[in-house]
């Protein structure tokens, strides 16, 4: 690995005092929670049950939406529960992993203080928890536990290894997006360790219907300027769609920015990718959402939400404008002359 070991030493002694008294942990992800997320808490309550025999629960809010994320828990035999179903009392211990208190991304209750946060965005804050490990720079944060588990010396189990693998090549577009050096040392060192057959079955799960509705949606609704792309695509049935469109469209030879907004509930959920290094896509969605805690992202990838006040149409077509606009106005250009991306076949 490339980072020091005694920083990795002390990492793992702090963890290791902070565990010490506690009997049981709650790990708690961000909303939605993507590969990254998931294998990262995984990670986390294997250390945390093989150093300080320590029982723990993983928690989210929101859904596991993409086909790929079920297969992955389904193939990683993970037991998570929806936070509405979980007792915060019943921890002594919480953590936040792939999120930070105040982000808004994730479900964890105001006044309730968590004792861990482990996490590769932007630093939000001041953190008060007693471990706080945060490193913007990585480009995966389990990354940061690959590291533990092999400074510890501990065997990584396949499920956990096919799990970490996933995590970062599907965080980092198969290594291609924001990938540091300890990125990939951490990919190749549970790579020898993963069931290739089963990550081959998590990244080519079966689609649901749903899926290609959403596919036809972004396409028929996606407009071209230039070297930017943008589609809105209305009603959705899991949040995760969104993003997920934006990776598809952002891959026409002519594209570096992609901008894909869809409906989910009560909330118009925003997702934007480029592939320029240095693109600062996190600070494209502050300028285009109102509240700056339910955004969040990196140089080259970045996503959000609006709170919808009603929901109707003249309200989302309003939003939409607006996106589009704010979108291509960010990136120089104040009167974009959007053509549709397809045109009658």
């Amino acid at each position: 690995m490339s980072e020091p070991d005694d920083k990795i030493r002390k990492n793992l002694a702090k963890l290791d005092s902070i565990l010490s008294d506690k009997k049981r942990l709650l790990i708690l992800v961000h909303n939605n929670p993507d590969p990254d997320a998931i294998a990262s808490a995984a990670a986390l309550g294997y250390l945390a049950e093989a150093r300080a025999g320590i029982k723990y629960s993983i928690a989210y809010g929101g859904i596991v939406g993409r086909a790929e994320n079920r297969e992955m828990v389904r193939k990683m035999k993970l037991e998570m529960k929806q936070v509405n179903r979980i007792s915060f009392d019943r921890y002594d211990c919480i953590a936040l992993v792939d999120t930070q208190p105040g982000s808004g991304n994730n479900s964890l209750p105001p006044g309730v203080r968590c004792d861990v946060v482990i996490d590769h965005h932007p630093k939000r804050g001041k953190k008060t928890a007693g471990f706080v490990v945060i490193e913007p720079g990585l480009g995966v944060t389990a990354t940061l536990l690959v590291e533990w588990i092999t400074a510890s010396g501990l065997v990584f189990p396949a499920d956990l290894s096919t799990g970490l693998a996933y995590a970062a090549i599907s965080e980092t577009q198969n290594l291609h997006r924001e990938t540091t050096k300890r990125d990939i040392d951490a990919y190749l060192t549970v790579y020898v360790s993963a069931n290739i057959r089963t990550l081959a079955q998590i990244i080519n799960p079966k689609l649901t219907h749903s899926h290609f509705v959403s596919l036809a949606k972004a396409l028929g609704s996606a407009y071209i300027y230039r070297n930017l792309i943008h589609a809105h695509i209305g009603e959705v049935a899991v949040p995760d769609v969104v993003a997920e469109m934006a990776d598809f469209l952002l891959r026409h030879e002519r594209i570096s920015w992609c901008l894909v907004s869809g409906r989910y509930k009560d909330r118009l959920v925003i997702s934007i990718r480029t592939s320029i290094s240095g693109g600062k896509a996190h600070e494209l969605v502050k300028s285009l959402v109102p509240d700056e805690k339910t955004v969040g992202g990196h140089e080259t990838i970045a996503g959000g939400y609006i709170a919808l006040r009603n929901g109707n149409k003249q309200e989302l077509m309003e939003l939409e404008t607006m996106l589009s606009r704010g979108f291509a106005g960010w990136l120089g250009y104040n009167r974009a002359d959007w053509k549709p991306l397809l045109t009658k076949i």
